[in-house]
């Protein structure tokens, strides 16, 4: 019965990070012209970080980059930022602005009404959208991707019949990580695929706009394996076994996560389904429940 409702929630291919980041206020130290000193106690260091005090300059001015056409993503984040400093990455997708939801404004949109919040800066609530690809590689061949400068880095072409292409790597990603490690220089990204010695290159993405991963899962000799359904289906069925691990004493709890899971798969609300987990879920045992709903 709820086998189905699993499985149409693990193929949505996002990695759920749900969290609600408050970029601010920050104490104020001083004030010249247009811009205050904030001070923040990063692991038991004391740090001064630049804080406008308007938010004409949003999101640019704390640190951070919009795109997309509805809805938004965030592209870069500038280290030692106030934006970084409040945990927002690349890959982050914008849910809320001062609690209102704008999944389905511009980016133009978006811009307009976080410099027009009274707050500085606004409140936004995130999920990150980073998705992982596996590439299998061998010693001295190519993974048949060709990456473009940018900001994020974007792949601007995927060899037919390669690794990367059999993994879901698609023309136009932006790619924000190699083996977990952030990337944004072109050439180091390039000299980090090529010279990479694992037999797996782990690509962490943002797919901007619908549409559907046609993946496969490479063996370790190299052959295909499996299709991306069968996958996908190991995958429901592993968190089916989760649940039961982490939620087996709260039968209650339970229903409440299929009901949800259910609700989403008629609705397709991401919003709802990203804001409902975290208040289901409350004991820090039963989060990495939320990382395993893909």
């Amino acid at each position: 019965m709820y086998f189905d409702t699993l499985y149409a929630i693990v193929t949505v291919p996002t990695c759920w990070v749900s969290r609600y980041l408050e970029l601010g206020p920050l104490p104020l130290m001083t004030q010249k012209e247009s811009r205050n000193r904030a001070t923040l106690l990063d692991q038991g260091h004391l740090i001064c970080i630049s804080m406008p005090v308007t938010n004409d300059g949003w999101p640019d001015a704390f640190g951070f980059g919009l795109g997309g056409s509805g809805p938004c993503y965030i592209l870069w984040v500038e280290d030692g930022s106030s934006a970084h400093a409040a945990g927002l990455r690349p890959g982050d997708q914008i849910l809320e602005v001062e609690g209102r939801p704008v999944s389905s404004l511009t980016c133009e949109a978006l811009t307009k009404l976080g410099q027009e919040c009274l707050n500085v800066p606004p409140s936004i609530g995130v999920i990150s959208r980073v998705q992982y690809v596996e590439v299998p590689k061998k010693k001295q061949e190519e993974v048949g991707l060709t990456l473009g400068d940018g900001r994020p880095l974007v792949v601007v072409s995927v060899t037919p019949g390669s690794p990367a292409s059999y993994a879901g790597v698609r023309t136009g990603d932006l790619l924000l990580e190699i083996n977990e490690v952030p990337v944004t220089d072109l050439a180091e990204a390039t000299r980090t695929i090529s010279s990479c010695e694992d037999d797996v290159l782990r690509l962490g993405l943002l797919c901007i706009g619908r549409r559907q991963r046609h993946s496969r899962v490479y063996s370790a000799s190299g052959s295909r394996s499996e299709t991306t359904s069968q996958a996908q289906r190991l995958k429901a069925q592993e968190f089916h076994r989760k649940l039961d691990e982490v939620l087996g004493d709260h039968p209650d709890l339970k229903e409440k996560v299929f009901a949800l899971l259910k609700q989403y798969a008629q609705e397709r609300k991401v919003d709802r389904l990203a804001y409902m987990l975290p208040m289901i879920l409350t004991e820090e045992s039963q989060h990495r429940l939320i990382n395993n709903i893909r």
